[in-house]
């Protein structure tokens, strides 16, 4: 054990993927139906690891930081401005009382536990499940007048408290959204499922008799003249396509219909009927 620990200590890198590898083991693991993630169990196996003793390069957690950042906003910032063109008001009046809630839930229970600011700190990024925060406390911990040994500590503390409020903060934006969400925008999520069904659908209001045109199976008649496909039996045809499964249903010889049987030969000229997927079909 204290080779495996010293060689963790001297070679940084290998935490750190022992960290994403036991991270994503952990977060795949489920319980019924109920599993982490993948997020909350590479936190949960770096505070782990953490304990260990094992000091990362300043340099190292700084381009780490700053390419989850530019992919955060590489993916983000086009939804972002997407989202600027309609009902921006009421989504941008949705994300101010969350921020608040967020705030002030993480000051007063820091100010009724006494945490920290690095505790605090951790504290309100598990509030809003958004690791960018991070960085923003780590760099302002940085720049306060303290030793440097305690400055380190209270860094140290912000992903601590991160790993074990994200699950919190993760279930409450869950409840928040779809409870507290709509009322603040108006909007009757039920009402609006049934108008978006009925755009998708084509018909206003879906009654007796009436269907969606959409079938997941559906089958089109062809006519064999590929000399590939000719004198080949109903098994072989079956089989040939590697990436859909496709069934022929009825053959057409001359003027006469034949329920097929796996041994049927196909003709030149032969119309069979196959079904399979819609989307294998088209």
């Amino acid at each position: 054990m204290d080779y495996v620990v010293t060689a963790l200590r001297e070679h940084q890198e290998l935490a750190i993927f022992l960290t994403l590898a036991l991270g994503f083991f952990v977060g795949r693991l489920k319980v019924g139906l109920f599993s982490l993630g993948t997020v909350v169990g590479t936190l949960l196996a770096g505070v782990v690891i953490g304990q260990l003793g094992i000091n990362v390069p300043p340099i190292v957690k700084a381009v780490f930081f700053s390419l989850f950042l530019f992919t955060t906003g590489y993916k983000v910032g086009p939804q972002f401005f997407r989202g600027l063109r309609t009902d921006a008001l009421p989504q941008l009046g949705v994300t101010v009382v969350l921020c608040c809630t967020c705030l002030v839930t993480a000051f007063v229970a820091t100010k009724l536990l006494g945490y920290d600011v690095g505790t605090a700190a951790g504290l309100l990024v598990g509030a809003f499940t958004e690791s960018t925060v991070i960085g923003s406390a780590a760099d302002a911990i940085n720049h306060l007048d303290l030793p440097a040994a305690e400055k380190t500590a209270l860094v140290n503390n912000i992903p601590v408290a991160y790993a074990v409020t994200y699950l919190v903060g993760a279930a409450f934006i869950v409840w928040f959204l779809p409870n507290v969400g709509p009322r603040l925008m108006r909007a009757n999520l039920r009402d609006e499922a049934r108008k978006l069904q009925a755009e998708t659908a084509g018909v206003e209001e879906t009654g007796p008799g009436v269907q969606s045109a959409f079938q997941n199976f559906a089958v089109r008649a062809y006519r064999v003249t590929n000399e590939r496909l000719v004198n080949k039996t109903v098994a072989e045809l079956e089989a040939l396509p590697r990436d859909a499964r496709v069934f022929v249903s009825r053959v057409r010889h001359d003027s006469s219909i034949v329920e097929p049987e796996l041994d049927t030969v196909i003709c030149h000229g032969d119309a069979v009927a196959v079904m399979a997927r819609a989307e294998a079909l088209m």
